[in-house]
């Protein structure tokens, strides 16, 4: 997430910003043209001089993005080395016969599971830490 926003308020290091959404003009850099999204607070660790109604730059750190990219890389590859292993106990809970096309048949349903709970996680409102702020414009 790098985006812009606008300074409703100010209170110590928690900032109240107002999104600013501009699905039109992705490319272009005026940014005065774009329409107000959802109020929501982000913190100022860099501690930039901020004042109400500034255009202000955030997102989250690169280390945290790649770290949770790579754990939705993973998360499905590790539950598809889990679907393979527990093939033998799941035949003994239903009652089928383990074989290559079982096993394969679970190592895609908890694939596809694992892939499923990235996606529904990704596209909820749920952080694991606040936005910051990056930049004043």
């Amino acid at each position: 997430m790098r985006d812009f926003a606008i300074v409703k308020a100010i209170d110590g290091q928690k900032i109240e910003v107002v999104s600013l959404i501009s699905d039109a003009c992705l490319a272009c850099n005026n940014i005065h043209c774009a329409k107000d999204g959802k109020s929501f607070q982000v913190l100022n660790k860099k501690n930039l001089p901020l004042q109400e109604n500034n255009i202000i730059r955030i997102g989250f750190p690169r280390i945290l993005t790649g770290i949770l990219g790579l754990i939705s890389l993973f998360f499905p590859i590790a539950s598809s080395v889990a679907g393979f292993l527990l093939t033998p106990y799941f035949s003994r809970r239903f009652e089928f016969d383990v074989t290559p096309s079982s096993q394969a048949c679970m190592v895609g349903i908890f694939f596809v599971l694992a892939a499923f709970i990235v996606f529904a996680i990704s596209r909820t409102d749920i952080h694991v830490k606040q936005p910051e702020v990056l930049q004043v414009m």
